[in-house]
This record gives structure tokens, sequence and C-alpha cells, in this order.
């Protein structure tokens, strides 16, 4: 067995024992968790987060030979999968540059047969690498800076035993090197080069032949030329990292000195005068990696001292120093640490004990905080909540703490704190229904307003509801649209690929429903969707990538009354439902939420148990239940794929305890973490997710739940975005600040090339699958990516990440796809009547569902209208013997189409549709009291039902 297999296969049942024996399980509970292993070990590799958000590792050192392979992470799903190799070469000691195309820039590095000169881009959209012509001199363990203007700065390293003074300029839009004109009169490798606030490059440190240097030199790439800054304090350096605090200083922490030493003091640079602060005590380490967190702390891991390996973490906060950080998994120096856009931090091989390592971990170092916010004029509970394209949240219904028992139609918007602007709730229209278990969707549209439907649900002494209506914030108004042709309460609504709404289930008063039917905003029109296969309210409906609507569970009252665990889908496509593969257990009032990786997780109504379906293998796997079971909690999805459950409550004795407590549960790894409780305790509350990325907890109060980041004026903000509505095919283009951030995305050591492009994505306000868009170009104002894809209806949210802080996301609107004309209707037939004609029809089979018909009579052009899905139709005020003919025609958005005109018809006095003379007037018999009351009683119970799944 080769040496490097023996130690994969010793760090395999090394990680085992150490499960065995809880040494692993301690780590994971500091905080580091297992992120899977690389195929085989590796040192002095790159790893960089692309535009599609994977990470590329490439290249690297097994202890015996360079590598030439790649690996990619997906950090949603946490699995690795083979990447394509390193053209021409391995290599090992590389860096690789993050450019402000979107390609990625690998150079340089060395291998069995010395340094390499040969440089690469990697093109995330094609997965392609491509020559990018040779470096001024071939080189390893050199620096890689991305300067304001977009190119490269390559300087120093070491080439065959020889430390090099010469530096080297890539320009991305020729693709070709040069030299830089000035050099510097002693060469060195392993130092930092840091890109500062002016452009200009500090270079720090490093060694030689001759041994460590204390030098710091300034580059200006204006000129090309060096100048000489104040030496180090701490003395000669080299092995150590430099990370460009926010304000901008400079770290250097770490390192060896002239005598071999470790240092046990970091030196800080003050970019604006020029000069070194007084220096700061740390463990001492070196061949560390130093990460800059979204807080502005700084992490360091990992590395060697005296003694060996090191494990122990630090971090540095400024102003107040070092302090002690859970320590690694596994001791390791030569190692990656990458800051990924979810503020993870990605720490990946290294060297060990028994050689190059393959085991990579994680850690989340934000401290999730709840604060308080807007104080909520009255608290209310089952109640709905919508993000709206301005930014604020739209609040309605439900029920209020001065009226517990009756459902309200008031109506609230929260205005988030924007700069040094304080948040508030704003004076809203009410509904012109009051509303409780109601639906609100978010409808497609355009400009910085948006349009809510809210429809059906229960309004107390009027019972179920078959209207709806739309709120519109650029009047500040509410309009009836037509009634829902059936009553829903306790349903869902879901916005389709097509831009439509999807209502299904729900209670039309004495039972659950199995209706369904459609919502078009462009015709106001609502349509039947079929019948579901089982009734059910209280269930859930979540979109699917591939545009099908997963319906699982709910409640169900015939044939017999309980929970369910059937799953049917709903296929927009051909309008028809069909059976999926049932739940482990039967479920009403739970929970449904689109992952970012296309699976969709279910949480049982009181949280003792959960499930995943993944559509891909159309199949259920059981989930982690949360460990502390409750109900009418909240749960969000956010940024970084993780799902906030917050609040609830418990029964005791014959009332409800509410808690304050909060969790975080990871579906990549299937945990539960503990996080920051609620201001106080509530239940049936609603939580919303912003802009901002926190979270809008509003009930009992109101608070928000967010990670700090300081100062607040360092995260991208997003200004503009056009063209609008986006196209398929076409680019986006953004406008804002601080597209470059305020520093650099790595430590700026050796090996750790620095970068901070932005990363752009495109996620629906729904939830599901993320969109990365691959930049064309992009600056510290701009941002132009490449083209589209296809994308739903609806609203997305597009988020810029620099060095892992996110930008405010900002709504853009998708219109609906054109809708198709419909078909022609067919089989008409006609039955005469006194002065009228009764003209029945099939439906098209196939094409683009019609809205309504209307039926026309020659001569004379007399009509009727109706709506889908009726298929006959009376046209009055005809002349009795007078031959008519009748043309029916389908209507949509898309268009019209028409049946060929019937053969003559005339009406005449006693037809069918005569009604032949006097009738009786309907009186309630005996029977039909008994029946009343019997009604009354039925729906009695059904509230009071309602009540009770409803806790």
């Amino acid at each position: 067995m080769t040496s490097p297999a023996w130690a994969a296969t010793a760090q395999r049942f090394l990680h085992a024992a150490a499960l065995c024996l809880g040494l692993a399980s301690t780590a994971h509970a500091a905080n580091w968790q297992s992120a899977g292993f690389i195929s085989g070990g590796r040192s002095q590799h790159s790893a960089t987060q692309l535009p599609d958000g994977r990470v590329l590792v490439a290249g690297g050192f097994d202890g015996t030979n360079a590598l030439a392979t790649t690996r990619f992470f997906d950090p949603v799903a946490q699995t690795w999968t083979d990447g394509p190799s390193l053209p021409t070469t391995a290599r090992r000691g590389h860096t690789a540059t993050l450019l402000r195309n979107g390609e990625l820039l690998i150079a340089g590095g060395a291998n069995e047969a010395g340094a390499i000169g040969t440089t690469l881009t990697f093109d995330v959209q094609t997965g392609q690498f491509t020559a990018a012509g040779n470096l001024v001199g071939p080189r390893s363990h050199h620096t890689a800076t991305l300067l304001q203007d977009g190119r490269v700065f390559v300087m120093g390293g070491d080439q065959n035993g020889s430390a090099l003074s010469v530096a080297t300029l890539y320009d991305p839009t020729t693709r070709t090197w040069k030299q830089n004109t000035h050099t510097l009169t002693a060469g060195r490798r392993n130092h930092s080069a840091t890109l500062l606030p002016n452009g200009h490059v500090l270079v720090a440190g490093g060694e030689n032949a001759a041994g460590a240097l204390a030098e710091a030199w300034i580059w200006n790439p204006a000129n090309g030329q060096w100048t000489a800054g104040p030496p180090l304090p701490s003395g000669a350096r080299w092995g150590h990292t430099a990370t460009l605090l926010p304000g901008g200083r400079v770290l250097i922490a770490g390192g060896r000195g002239a005598a071999g030493t470790y240092h046990a003091q970091a030196d800080i640079y003050d970019s604006s005068t020029g000069t070194w602060a007084a220096s700061v005590p740390h463990a001492p380490r070196t061949r560390h990696a130093a990460t800059l967190l979204p807080d502005g702390r700084v992490l360091l891991t990992g590395g060697d001292d005296a003694a060996g390996y090191v494990a122990a973490s630090a971090i540095y906060s400024p102003g107040s120093g070092f302090a002690a950080y859970p320590a690694l998994i596994w001791p390791r120096r030569e190692h990656n640490a990458l800051l990924l856009n979810t503020g993870t931090v990605l720490v990946t091989g290294g060297v060990w004990p028994s050689g190059a390592l393959m085991y990579v971990e994680t850690n989340h170092p934000a401290e999730p905080r709840q604060r308080p916010t807007a104080t909520l004029p009255e608290d209310r509970k089952d109640h709905q909540a919508t993000r709206l394209p301005s930014g604020n949240v739209l609040v309605t219904g439900g029920l209020l703490a001065s009226a517990p028992g009756t459902p309200n139609a008031g109506a609230l918007r929260y205005r988030p704190e924007v700069g040094a602007g304080s948040a508030v709730w704003l004076a809203t229209a009410a509904m012109i229904q009051p509303r409780q278990s109601h639906t609100q969707t978010l409808l497609p549209g355009t400009g910085t307003h948006g349009r809510v439907l809210v429809a059906g649900g229960f309004s107390g002494p009027q019972g179920w509801q078959d209207s709806a209506e739309i709120y519109d914030e650029a009047t500040n108004a509410w309009t009836r649209t037509l009634p829902m042709l059936h009553k829903h309460s306790g349903h869902t609504a879901t916005l389709l690929a097509d831009g439509s709404v999807l209502v299904a289930g729900g209670s039309d008063g004495p039972q659950a429903s199995a209706y369904t039917e459609t919502y078009a905003p462009a015709g106001n029109q609502w349509q039947a969707a079929g019948s579901m296969g089982s009734q059910r309210e209280f269930h859930t409906a979540t979109l699917l990538a591939d545009g099908r609507v997963l319906v699982a569970g709910g409640w169900a009252d015939s044939p017999s009354s309980g929970a369910l665990a059937s799953v049917e889908f709903y296929d927009p496509a051909t309008r028809q439902w069909s059976a999926g593969p049932a739940m482990a257990q039967p479920r009403y009032g739970h929970t449904a939420l689109p992952l970012p990786d296309g699976r969709v997780l279910v949480l049982d109504r009181d949280l003792s148990n959960a499930d995943i379906f993944d559509p891909a293998a159309n199949a259920w796997s059981p989930a982690a239940p949360s460990p502390s079971p409750r109900g009418g909690y909240t749960a969000t999805v956010l940024p970084d794929g993780r799902v906030l459950v917050a609040g609830g409550g418990t029964p005791v004795g014959g009332s409800t305890v509410h808690t304050a407590r909060a969790e975080l549960f990871d579906p990549a790894r299937n945990t539960w973490t503990r996080t920051a409780d609620l201001s106080q305790a509530c239940a049936h509350h609603s939580a919303t997710l912003l802009a901002s990325g926190g979270v809008l907890l509003a009930g009992c109060g109101a608070s928000l739940f967010d990670e700090p980041v300081s100062p607040a004026s360092r995260p991208p903000a997003i200004t503009s975005a056009g063209p609008v509505p986006l196209v398929a095919g076409a680019p986006l283009a953004l406008a804002g600040l601080r597209f470059t951030g305020d520093s650099e995305g790595g430590s700026g050591g050796a090996n750790q090339s620095a970068s901070n492009t932005p990363l752009l994505s495109l996620q629906s306000v729904n939830g599901g699958p993320v969109h990365w868009l691959a930049a064309q170009v992009s600056d510290a104002t701009s941002f132009t990516s490449r083209s589209l894809p296809a994308l739903q209806a609806g609203w997305h949210r597009a988020t810029l990440y620099v060095n892992g802080m996110a930008s405010g996301s900002m709504l853009l609107p998708v219109e609906p796809p054109a809708m198709a004309a419909p078909d022609a209707p067919t089989g008409v037939t006609t039955t005469p009547g006194n002065a009228q004609v009764t003209v029945s029809w099939q439906a098209p089979a196939g094409g683009t569902p019609p809205t309504s018909y209307t039926v026309t009579a020659q001569p004379g052009g007399a009509s009727c209208t109706v709506q889908a899905p009726a298929t006959s139709c009376t046209v009055t005020g005809l002349t009795n013997g007078v031959t008519y003919t009748f043309t029916v025609t389908a209507h949509n958005a898309g268009g019209s189409a028409s049946a060929p005109p019937t053969g003559g018809v005339a009406p005449a006095p006693g037809g069918s549709g005569d009604p032949g003379g006097l009738q009786p007037v309907p009186t309630l018999s005996d029977w039909s009291l008994l029946l009343l009351a019997a009604w009354m009683a039925l729906t009695g119970w059904q509230m009071y039902r309602r009540a009770r799944l409803l806790k």
C-alpha cells in the first residue's frame, strides 16, 4: 500500500475510533462539524467559491506527489463530487484568484519536475480549463492579489530553491502577462500581500536564502513603483497571515522568526497613517489560516508550533485582542480556511502527523441574536404576513388580543430599519372581509410595490368564505376579485410557474373539501382545477422545481375522520392530479418548507417527527425531530439553508404554555442547534424573511432574528437592477455600493490567494433552488451577469455576496409566460325553448384551458357568456319561429377560438325551456325544518371541531 493510501486508511480508522470514544462528538458540540472527505489527502491546494456557489478544490500535495485532481463541494447539500483534472500538469503551492469576469485564474505552483510557469482559467459555465499564458518566471509559494482595476498582481515566490523578486501582472481583458518594471532588491517567498483601501499593495515579511525578512514594502499599481515601509515591529517573519480589517488596518499574525522561533505577537499596520500600531499577543503558530468574518473578527485555525501540529483556534476582535475559540477536530497546517457566502468557514486538507489530511470540517462563527424592533400595535395570532417588493411586510387578519374569538379585517405594514432610520409599523387600509385561516400570496408584477391575493378563510358569524381580495401597496387599497368557485378555509394557495394561483382543499363549511381551483390575475378569473383524491384541510402544498405541486397530509372528514398520510401531485401542464408516495405517518397542521437543494422538509405539527421528500428519488426519508416538541411554532428557511424554528407552545392541564425557545435545523447534517431565544414567549405568530436576511417575528410583540455585521456599513448594497422584468437569455445589470467589499476574501498568506469578487444569487420568494449568476464584468459599483436562466413567474430575491457578507436582497419580477389561445369547444348541441335556446358543448380536450365561453346567435347577435368550467348557456330575447345558428367561442387571456356554427334551430312556445304555466311556491315542510335544524347543529359542531384542530 502506498503512503498516501495508507494515510487515507489510517484517517478513516482514526475518525471511526474518535467517534466511538466520543472525541468527534465533543468537537461537534464545540461547533466544528464534519463536511466529509476529499478523495485523498492534500495540502498546499487551493479552495475557491465559484460564481455558481460551489467550491473548487484544486491540486495540492498528497505527501509524495503533486496532484492534478479537482473536487467540487456543494455547501447546500454538503456533498463532494469529482471535477475536471488540471490540464498540462499537476501542481501544488499555486494560487487561485476569482476574477471580475467570473473566471478562476490558477497560476504557477510546483511539482516533482520543479516550479511551474503555466497558468489556467476555469469557466464555471463551460466547466472547462483554458490556458492563460505563462508567468514571467515559473514559481510557487508566491502571492496573487486581485487589484481594483481587475488585474492580478503576482509577487515573489520560489523558483526551484531561489526566492524571486520579480512581480508580474495578468490582464484578464487581453489574457496576457507582463513583468512589473520595478523589482525589489531581495527575493522572497512565504510572504504576504494585502490590497489596501487606496488600491496599493502591502507586501510584508517572507524569507529567502538569507533567512526571514522584516521588510514591508508598498507597491503602487499606477506606476509600478515600490516604496519602503516601516519594518515589522515584532521582527522578521514568514509563514504568517495578513488580513485587511474593516477600517483599513492589516493584522499580521503568527509565522516564524529569524532564529526559527514562533511568533507570539500580532502586528497591526494602519494604512491611513503608514505606521504600525502596538502589537497584540496570541498563541504562537505558523502555516495556519486566517479568515475575516462578516462581523469584523478574524478566525485563526490550525498551523504548527514548537510542540507540533495545532488544532487550537483563536479569534481576534478589534479593540479587545485574541480569545480562545473551539479547536478543530483534527490538527493541521498548510490547509485552507475559506469563508463561504453563508458565513460558514470551510476548512479543507492540510498536513497532520500521519501525512496529507483528507478530512473536511466547517464552522459557523456568527452568533445569532434576537433583538427588539418597532412595537406591534396589538398582539395577534393566526394571521398572515408577506414581504412586499418594497421591503415592507404586509400583516393581515387573524385574532387580536382584545377580541380573541373574532376574526378581524385589520392590516398593518412593517417598514424595516433602513440606514439610520428606525423600523416602524405603517397604517394600512383594512381588508374588505375579516378573516382567519386565510391564505396570502404575492402575485407577479412589476415596479417597487406589489399586489397580494388574500383568499378564503373563516369570518366568524359570516362563516366560511368564497371571497377573495387583492391588496395593492401602490394605492394602499383593497379590491374584490370575482368569488371563488367554492368556499375554502384552512386551505393552501400556491403560486404556479405560469403566474396563476392554485387554491386547494380546506373546509367549505360542513366538512373538509377536495375542491381545487386556479386564479389567473391577468383575467381576474377563477377556474376549476379538478378534485384531489382525498378531502383535506390543514394540509400543505409546495411548488417543486419541475413545476408540479406536492400536496401532503391534512385532515379528512370522509370516508373516515382523521389525519392523512397520503400525498398527491398537481401538474399544471395537464391540470391533472395523481397519487404520490405516502408519508411515513399521518399529519395535519404540519409545516412544509422547500429547501435550496430542491427537497422538501416536513415538520410535524408538534415537532415530534420530521421527514424530507426528495423529488429526484420520489421518496421520503426520516429527519431528526426537534429536541423540544411543541406546536404553534414558525419555521423559516434562512439564506444559508438552515431552518429557524421559533416559539410555540405545549399543553399543560387545560391550557397552552408558550415558549421563547428557538432552534436551527440543518437539513444537510440533520442536526438541531439551540439558538437565541425570542424576546418573549409566543405561539401562533408569524415569521417573515426580510431583505436583510433577518427574520421578523410578529404576534406577541415583534422582534428580529439576525446575525450581526460590524460595522453596519460594510455589506454591499444593491441600489438598482435592470432590465426588469427579468428575461431568460438576457443579462442582469446591478448598480450599487461596495460590490468589492472593504477587504480581501482570504488571509493574504502564501497559497491563500485573496479575492473580493462578488457572487450573485437569485431565489424565488417562495423558496426552493438557488440560481447563481456568473459575472461578465464587475467592479466596486456594478455587476453585469451572464445570460439569465429560465425562471418561474413571480418575484425573485437578488442577493449579492462579498467576503461572506450579503447585500440586502432586492425583489425582481419575472412575468408569466404569454398565454396561448384555447382550442375550440366541441360537441355543440342546442335545445330550443320559448324565445330562447340553450346551447351546450364540451370543453376543449387540449390546449390552454379557457376561462370563459360566449354563445352568439345569428341573425341579430344576441349572446350569453359563462365562466369556465360551465359548458352550457341560454341565449334569451329570441323571436319564436325564426331560425338561428349559434357559435360557441372559448376565451382566455391568450385569445379566443370558436366552434363551427350550429345548424339552424327555431325557438317556439312550449319548448323544453318554457316554464309551461304557474309553478307552486316552495314552502318549508316539517321535514325541511328538521333538516334546517340539523344543518345548524352540524355547523356549530364544525366550528367547535375547527377550534380544536387549530390548537
